[in-house]
């Protein structure tokens, strides 16, 4: 992909002003992440660079590197081997060293089940995600020390649609045969399920796959579209199919070895930067999705609303998908408990759907992540 010349300015502007403060800082980190700069992660890297500053008063100097330290295939190992300070780690790319960070991000289907949904379901699944990541779930935290890493930020996407190349689909028959991106495992059988094939691609790689007629459809969020330019390639969305979010994110991870070397008050600012990069990430993108159909329709794509025979379908797959999952994680990826996690997730994610009702920008929603989960993290003992 070409991108314009106001977009590299951007990043070299933003770089340049980072390496400034850099100079004066004691610590001097550098943030590696798979996304151009002006996408929403690119946008939320940004927040949490100033965040971090200011709350360090120019103490911890962070600088961010789109695209280019490190891809989100690289991610994992790179933060891990100190090739980058900070990184974003997608866990479901990495399925064997994440199996229960990857299983909560599998209980995403839950949003498909809400029965007055406000639209709000993204804001609360992220809270519920880095609530129980941080503070119910010792062995998530025990798998990203595993990899030298401590997480210290998460992050959700808009619930999943189907964006197609030359191809409608609105009924369950018109699944069958095709070829689906899917983002992680139940995504997949999602597309099993009704007799399509899923496609593991990178989602920088789907601009690319639709383009070529490598896959049909990509089962991908709405926003995506503005950060990866692809109303250049759409012809057809169908909204709400399959539905689910993507919650598989370490929006933050810090090499454990760097973490360790800081004194607590660098690392209270890291964890306050945290509850930064999780609100604008699931606030850019959850202001963002009916901007990005709409740049869409805009170019040309047609907007389909699936069948109500459609809608029942995936609805009853999400809740045989639920029932199922705990068993296949319990033997096949080796998550003991569970059965366990998802009697206590459903709990908080409740709880969470009544936090986030009034939250009406993206400020409330950081100091409610901060005041909720962050701020109840020790800075002397967190991640070690």
């Amino acid at each position: 992909m070409i991108f314009s010349g106001n977009t590299l300015r951007s990043a070299t502007t933003v770089m340049a002003v980072s390496l400034a403060l850099q100079a004066e800082a004691k610590e001097q980190l550098n943030f590696a992440y798979g996304y151009p700069a002006n996408s929403n992660i690119g946008l939320a890297v940004d927040a949490y660079i100033s965040g971090i500053e200011e709350r360090s008063s120019g103490e911890v100097a962070v600088t961010g590197y789109p695209m280019t330290l490190l891809s989100l295939s690289e991610s994992s190992a790179g933060v891990r081997d100190g090739l980058a300070d900070i990184g974003y780690v997608l866990t479901a790319y990495f399925a064997a060293e994440y199996p229960t960070n990857l299983y909560l991000h599998e209980l995403n289907l839950l949003v498909n089940l809400v029965e007055k949904p406000t639209g709000k379901e993204p804001l609360a699944f992220t809270g519920a995600m880095v609530e129980y990541t941080t503070l119910k779930c010792p062995e998530c935290l025990g798998e990203f020390r595993a990899q030298n890493q401590v997480y210290t930020a998460g992050g959700v996407t808009p619930t999943y649609s189907l964006l197609c190349k030359d191809t409608k689909i609105t009924k369950v028959d018109e699944l069958k045969g095709k070829r689906l991106r899917a983002a992680s495992a139940g995504f997949v059988r999602f597309a099993e399920h009704f007799g399509a094939q899923g496609v593991s691609l990178p989602v920088n790689e789907v601009y690319e796959a639709l383009d070529q007629g490598i896959i049909d459809c990509a089962m991908l969020n709405a926003p995506e579209i503005t950060n990866y330019s692809l109303d250049e390639v759409l012809t057809d969305i169908t909204i709400g199919v399959p539905g689910g979010l993507y919650a598989a994110t370490a929006g933050a991870n810090i090499n454990l070895d760097r973490w360790k070397s800081m004194d607590d008050g660098s690392r209270e600012a890291l964890l306050w930067g945290g509850s930064v990069i999780t609100a604008a990430t699931t606030w850019n993108y959850y202001k963002d999705d009916a901007v990005a159909i709409q740049k869409a329709k805009d170019g040309g794509a047609s907007i389909h609303q699936p069948e109500p025979e459609l809608i029942a379908a995936t609805r009853e797959f999400g809740r045989k998908d639920l029932e199922g999952v705990a068993t296949l994680f319990a033997e096949t990826y080796n998550v003991p408990r569970a059965q366990e996690i998802v009697d206590e997730f459903t709990v908080i994610l409740a709880k969470w759907m009544d936090l986030v009702a009034g939250v009406e920008d993206v400020d409330t929603l950081q100091q409610l992540y901060w005041d909720e989960v962050f701020s109840k993290l020790d800075p002397a003992t967190y991640g070690q």
